[in-house]
């Protein structure tokens, strides 16, 4: 178990500046607007993901074979990759409603 948390973020890292950049215009396109739509949110940073990945395996998809000598499929580690940027967007979605609410 460790060692899947160990890769997993290994992985998120290499997305980590794609994922940053998108979320930042999530927020300012969808999350600002006037029609505030959580799921548009969620979807927008979805393909966001999806958008960086492809990049990703695009520009240095001989890094993919460390994941799979490691032991971990690559759907797996898109899987668990997604899942901590969805915290971490989820994170930032209820900091966001508390500084809207506070301020």
């Amino acid at each position: 178990m460790k060692r899947l948390i160990t890769l997993t973020l290994q992985y998120y890292r290499t997305l980590l500046v794609y994922n940053i950049t998108f979320t930042f215009l999530c927020f300012f396109f969808i999350g600002l607007s006037a029609g505030n739509s959580s799921v548009s949110l969620f979807f927008s940073k979805f393909v966001g993901f999806v958008g960086a990945v492809a990049l990703h395996n695009y520009s240095s998809a001989k890094t993919y074979f460390y994941y799979r000598n490691a032991g971990l499929s690559i759907r797996r580690l898109y899987a668990y990759a997604y899942l901590v940027d969805f915290i971490v967007l989820l994170i930032s979605v209820i900091l966001l409603a508390i500084c809207r609410h506070l301020f």
